[in-house]
């Protein structure tokens, strides 16, 4: 319960700070008409669900490029090549629907490091491993991811408003759920 509220949290959060819901008109000003991404039929947390799903997608696939010269398990190394492609198929949709919007595509996202989110020093702690260590560390971050991403489509679910958007995070819902269950498999004692 406590994550589901978390989530709600970050996800109303960024909502703020993506910056698609207008000012108030001051009292007895002209009506502020309503950004793009109103007529496209999105809030500000179906874009700021899509901004944050590419930054978190994004750095992921940086680690998960490393894996085919660094994994140690042929299975994790496999697992993260699917991954990898999936999330790059992902980046591609959530980009069309943040486009679709109207909002500009930089990322306001761009240096903070927050839940799920692989740091920049983890990443390069990944780059220096190989074998038994980068496969513990790659694995430990991917748990982490799915788990983050897993909740945000939850929280999208719940509070967003465009129909593509919902039904994206609706399967990353499912997605990171199987992934989680594979990953566990994968990483059982054998």
């Amino acid at each position: 319960m406590r994550t589901r509220v978390y989530g709600w949290a970050v996800v109303l959060l960024l909502a703020g700070c993506g910056g698609a819901v207008p000012a108030a008109a001051p009292t007895g000003g002209p009506a502020v008409s309503p950004p793009a991404v109103a007529e496209a039929g999105a809030i500000s947390t179906d874009v700021a669900w899509t901004q944050l799903m590419i930054a978190l997608d994004e750095r992921m696939l940086a680690a998960l490029r490393l894996a085919p010269q660094r994994t140690g398990d042929k299975d994790l190394g496999t697992f993260a090549a699917d991954v990898a492609r999936r999330h790059e198929a992902e980046v591609v949709r959530l980009r069309e629907l943040l486009q679709a919007t109207g909002m500009p595509e930089s990322n306001p996202h761009e240096g903070h490091d927050m839940p799920g989110m692989i740091t920049k020093e983890n990443l390069a702690l990944l780059a220096g491993r190989s074998g038994a260590e980068f496969d513990a560390m790659l694995a430990d971050s991917l748990r982490a991811h799915f788990e983050q991403c897993r909740m945000l489509a939850g929280s999208e679910q719940s509070a967003g408003a465009d129909p593509a958007v919902k039904a994206l995070a609706a399967s990353v819902e499912t997605t990171r759920q199987a992934d989680l269950d594979q990953l566990a498999a994968l990483t059982s004692p054998r």
